[in-house]
């Protein structure tokens, strides 16, 4: 009986001080994250300045049809290069231009070149060459080229299109002196695609080819 009065009082001073430990602004008091309160989910929310680029495939401007067209109705022929003229919404499109290993030519309404191979098999040094890209977040496929070629008398016999989808391995046919639409089969690429259009079995190696009129290459964004 003598020891009960001090184990009130310890007791009583035990339920002061774990009282005074959950009083609200405590220093050891459970809270929220101070400097990102959680949202309704108990989830931190995103950072503010993360940006997230949009995945390939997630295309502003879908579409399908001529991609990109090239005019030379007025060129001299032995331009340099002849820039496009239209281009789907965000595409790029590159000038056509001569490889290096081709003689520039005059030619009303073309780009011309002379110095294309007499043998039986395309030079990978002789070709007319352009590149499309896609827009930024949209996938391309290219389907086609349509092209308006013109051989001379003494000029390639074989014109053969590819492009660097796979580094010019595969080969379409085109037509000379017609307008043709040679295969492409570049599928769901989001980079730069270069194309060349290679002429060869010339006669004569001042023979020439020219693209003349117009030229464009077909496909999809998506």
């Amino acid at each position: 009986m003598l020891f009960r009065p001090c184990v009130l009082v310890i007791t009583a001073l035990a339920a002061c001080a774990t009282a005074s430990s959950q009083q609200p602004g405590s220093a050891d008091a459970p809270s929220g994250h101070g400097d990102a309160p959680a949202g309704s989910d108990g989830q931190l929310p995103p950072h503010g300045d993360a940006a997230i680029d949009a995945p390939p495939g997630t295309c502003a401007t879908p579409f399908s049809g001529a991609l990109a067209t090239w005019s030379f109705v007025g060129e001299s022929g032995s331009q340099a290069q002849t820039a496009a003229t239209n281009m789907a919404t965000g595409m790029t499109a590159g000038a056509v231009t001569r490889s290096s290993g081709l003689t520039v030519q005059s030619g009303v309404g073309s780009i011309n070149a002379s110095g294309w191979p007499t043998a039986a098999t395309l030079d990978s040094t002789k070709y007319y060459t352009f590149s499309v890209t896609p827009p930024s977040g949209c996938l391309m496929d290219l389907t086609h080229l349509s092209t308006d070629l013109k051989s001379s008398g003494t000029g390639p016999a074989k014109i053969d299109v590819a492009t660097s989808a796979d580094s010019f391995a595969a080969t379409s046919s085109a037509t000379p002196n017609a307008v043709s639409t040679p295969t492409l089969t570049v599928t769901g690429t989001t980079a730069t695609i270069e194309i060349r259009v290679y002429g060869y079995m010339a006669s004569a190696t001042s023979g020439t080819l020219r693209i003349q009129n117009t030229l464009s290459i077909t496909g999809a964004l998506r």
